[in-house]
């Protein structure tokens, strides 16, 4: 026996539950970066200079805010394509949120640094 025929005009549900799962992929980054900058702002009370932990975590936090708009955007923009039949649009979220924690990562560093040097 054949599979049935799809004669709808609407995409198939997989790309769209395969969008929303890579969605809560990006939620669940942004979650985990505004948990990072509380653990930081909690347990790193100075990393070096007086206001170290709390550059770090607004950093963290706010990257961790961006990082889920952007994936709610991108989750919309790609829906809207899957919807028209078009190529899913071009992203530029992976290298900015890449860039965003690599320059967290380095002002650590740098701070850390200059606690270690200080003593």
């Amino acid at each position: 026996m054949a599979p049935p025929q799809d004669t709808t005009d609407h995409p198939d549900y997989r790309f769209t539950l395969a969008n929303e799962r890579t969605l809560l992929a990006w939620l669940r980054t942004g979650l985990a970066l505004v948990a990072g900058g509380v653990a930081v702002a909690t347990y790193a009370p100075d990393l070096g200079v007086r206001w170290g932990s709390a550059v770090v975590a607004l950093g963290l936090v706010l990257t961790g805010l961006g990082t889920a708009l952007a994936g709610y955007r991108r989750w919309r923009a790609n829906e809207m394509a899957i919807a028209a039949d078009r190529p899913l649009p071009a992203s530029w979220l992976m290298p900015t949120v890449a860039a965003a924690v690599a320059a967290v990562v380095v002002v650590v560093v740098v701070l850390v640094g200059v606690e270690v040097l200080g003593r």
